[in-house]
């Protein structure tokens, strides 16, 4: 009881601090997963905002391409390039990322050119603010110029249901890669299980079994022009099924255990 109650006062603390400072001092760690994106990774780091003191990490995820090479040409950034020996996965790259981060709040962004790395404040502003401690960008309440698949709004409608019903916070652009989110997460999510595309979900659902709080905000979604996706739709259906059912039972296991024990 001790730790928990030490953990908690030392996130009340960094919330705090957060909030009491001036944005351009507050120094942040952008991590981009990269994986075959050639022809977008350079305009990706290009258009980073350069008036917030930052690092930018980008975890090459075994790339067989020229994008190591575009990011290595890039000039006059705080760029640090972390190598996978091979493939292993977006979740993988994301918390090879994590684990290295430096920042007070960290943000992840797509490679491929989808996201637009100029509304990284939009994300940090509510953090900043106080109001929460992981924000996802959101296509539904934004700006989104291609067609979302059918299988990919059906999948996120049930996430939603159950993030909704387990924990009280609905987030329906749950598979997002654009998001934000305190030092303070990075704690639960180092040691997640699902280290491919199922890592999306299962950081939401880490976040809510802890009670981090979750916002989304409207952000611009841009048409991919380049590369491929490389999502195994089977794959992720079956691993975000068993997430849903292995996280819900811990919640629920949880919240019995703390009803029979409660002093």
């Amino acid at each position: 009881m001790k730790i928990k109650k030490a953990r908690q006062n030392a996130v009340s603390e960094h919330k705090k601090f957060l909030k009491a400072q001036d944005p351009n001092e507050i120094f942040l760690s952008i991590i981009i997963p990269l994986y075959n994106e050639e022809n977008s990774i350079t305009n990706v780091i290009n258009s980073i905002p350069n008036q917030y003191p930052h690092e930018i990490l980008v975890v090459n995820d075994g790339s067989t391409d020229k994008s190591v090479e575009n990011a290595k040409n890039v000039r006059n950034r705080n760029v640090r390039i972390i190598h996978h020996p091979q493939n292993m996965g977006y979740g993988a790259a994301i918390l090879t990322g994590i684990n290295l981060a430096k920042g007070d709040i960290i943000v992840t962004l797509d490679s491929d050119g989808q996201h637009n790395p100029k509304e990284i404040f939009d994300l940090i502003k509510p953090i900043m603010n106080g109001e929460t401690d992981i924000v996802i960008g959101s296509r539904y309440m934004g700006a989104c110029h291609y067609t979302v698949p059918l299988h990919t709004k059906l999948g996120e409608y049930v996430i939603d249901k159950v993030l909704w019903v387990l924990f009280g916070q609905p987030i329906k652009n749950n598979q997002s890669g654009y998001r934000a989110f305190t030092k303070d997460v990075k704690e639960i999510i180092e040691k997640s299980r699902f280290k491919g595309m199922g890592f999306t979900t299962e950081f939401l659902f880490k976040s809510g079994i802890r009670n981090f709080r979750f916002k989304e905000v409207p952000i611009e979604v841009r048409e991919r022009f380049y590369g491929t996706s490389y999502v195994y739709l089977p794959k992720l259906i079956i691993s975000i099924l068993i997430l849903i059912i292995y996280y819900s039972f811990l919640y629920v296991i949880d919240k019995i255990y703390h009803f029979i024990f409660r002093k």
